[in-house]
């Protein structure tokens, strides 16, 4: 994993960090950013219950196109190209590893555990072939969670991509069942102001869901953002799998999953 995403990609910061918005772990000077905020007035408890990010990506890199927001665009594809499988292999990776070495410590957060899984969908690609499904996967892979699947569907406020609606996604009938009455996981790759993810939960949350635990591959900061780029300068360390996303150290679990695999 160091060798392979270290030197671009860099761990987030855990909640309750100062300086660090505790909903999507961007810059914020009072423990939550202006956006989230909004959402959380607008919203309340129809959001997520928890967010999970594992690492940031930096766009708007005044050197040209960062390797980390390459990645992340690489993998499924962009403004025409074709998708790079190295750049699948890698984000599939990282989520697969946090799952293995920390999902103790992500259950003790949530205080639950999860029962289904889907991840947020696009207009053009909202079924199972959608590239974010199989970071969904990479959830389930050579793990001992067994979660019930099911698919989002988007809504009639579907287009509107940096705004948080209410009706951007449905769960359709067949899988309210799944659904309601479960502690339920959305998985998403990129994060930039969070609408698809809290647009995902909204409708999850709506079809009776018990909790909802967002995890998402990467944070977006933007260098061309002043207070971005401020968090982006205290970011030294390459991606260390070890450290654990909730507390933002080498937690007990991932010190015995070191010591287990030397």
């Amino acid at each position: 994993m160091r060798e392979r995403v270290g030197a671009f990609f860099r761990n987030t910061y855990a909640p309750d960090s100062h300086g660090v918005c505790n909903v999507c772990r961007g810059p914020a000077s009072g423990g939550i950013c202006r956006i989230c905020a909004r959402h959380r007035n607008d919203y309340g408890n129809g959001l997520a219950d928890r967010t999970v990010l594992l690492t940031y990506a930096q766009g708007s890199h005044p050197d040209g196109p960062h390797q980390s927001a390459h990645e992340v665009r690489a993998y499924k594809g962009y403004k025409g190209t074709p998708p790079v499988e190295r750049c699948k292999e890698n984000l599939q990776l990282v989520v697969n590893t946090a799952i293995q070495v920390h999902y103790p410590c992500i259950s003790r957060w949530l205080n639950a555990s999860w029962d289904g899984i889907t991840f947020v969908p696009s207009r053009d690609r909202p079924g199972k072939n959608h590239p974010v499904a199989a970071l969904a996967n990479a959830v389930l892979s050579n793990s001992r969670l067994e979660l019930q699947k099911f698919l989002l569907e988007p809504g009639p406020g579907s287009d509107n991509k940096h705004q948080l609606v209410a009706d951007r996604f449905t769960v359709p009938d067949r899988w309210r069942d799944v659904v309601d009455g479960k502690n339920i996981l959305i998985v998403d790759d990129t994060w930039t102001t969070g609408s698809s993810a809290q647009g995902a939960a909204i409708a999850v949350k709506g079809a009776g869901a018990s909790s909802v635990t967002v995890l998402c591959v990467d944070r977006w900061l933007r260098h061309d953002w002043e207070d971005h780029r401020t968090l982006i300068d205290t970011l030294d360390n390459p991606y260390d799998p070890l450290i654990c996303p909730v507390v933002g150290r080498v937690c007990s679990r991932s010190a015995d999953f070191r010591l287990t695999r030397v």
